[in-house]
């Protein structure tokens, strides 16, 4: 895709990637609500920025480790709801590195809500965000699905990936939370 660009001015869309090392993290105090916390934090974030028109800046993808193992989602309806996909691992790598989600995780997936429309590989469901609570939830639901269906083994990393600084937003909200994560 080409897009017209007017000299000296060049679209920039900042992604910060902060990665957690969770490596025995409920050993060591990291437990879900820290993880559901954050990500809370930048969804809120997000939701409180102001949106561009073309709305790149409103989207959160959280993800564990390397692989295809992430739940992404982005504002919908002038932000009050969101689309949220699941990982099938139809757009990863083929052959013996391929993840090919078992059974267990395919109900996982349908007991969250999640289905398979058609002509869409990854698993979607839509999330009203009428509410501040609504917000909460969708963090919280977003994390309980990388745990549940993908699993949340030693020395993961725990991602999250947004348009804005998510540090800051984090540091106001769960400081605690910051501890887990690489400078």
């Amino acid at each position: 895709m080409r897009a017209n660009r007017r000299p000296g001015a060049a679209p920039v869309l900042a992604i910060l990637l902060i990665a957690m090392g969770v490596a025995d993290a409920i050993a060591e105090g990291a437990n879900e609500h820290q993880l559901q916390c954050a990500t809370a934090a930048v969804i809120h974030a997000l939701h409180d920025a102001p949106a561009r028109k073309d709305g790149l800046n409103r989207f959160i993808i959280v993800s564990l480790g390397q692989g295809q193992r992430y739940v992404q989602c982005r504002f919908v309806e002038g932000d009050a709801g969101a689309l949220c996909e699941a990982s099938s691992g139809a757009y990863g790598p083929t052959g013996i590195n391929r993840m090919v989600l078992t059974a267990k995780q395919r109900s996982a997936l349908s007991k969250l809500g999640f289905v398979r429309k058609a002509g869409s590989k990854n698993y979607v469901r839509e999330f009203s965000m009428a509410s501040r609570a609504d917000i909460e939830g969708l963090g919280f639901f977003m994390v309980q699905t990388l745990i549940g269906v993908y699993g949340f083994g030693r020395a993961e990393k725990f991602t999250i990936q947004s348009s804005l600084d998510s540090r800051a937003a984090i540091s106001r909200v769960c400081p605690q939370a910051l501890q887990f994560f690489e400078n």
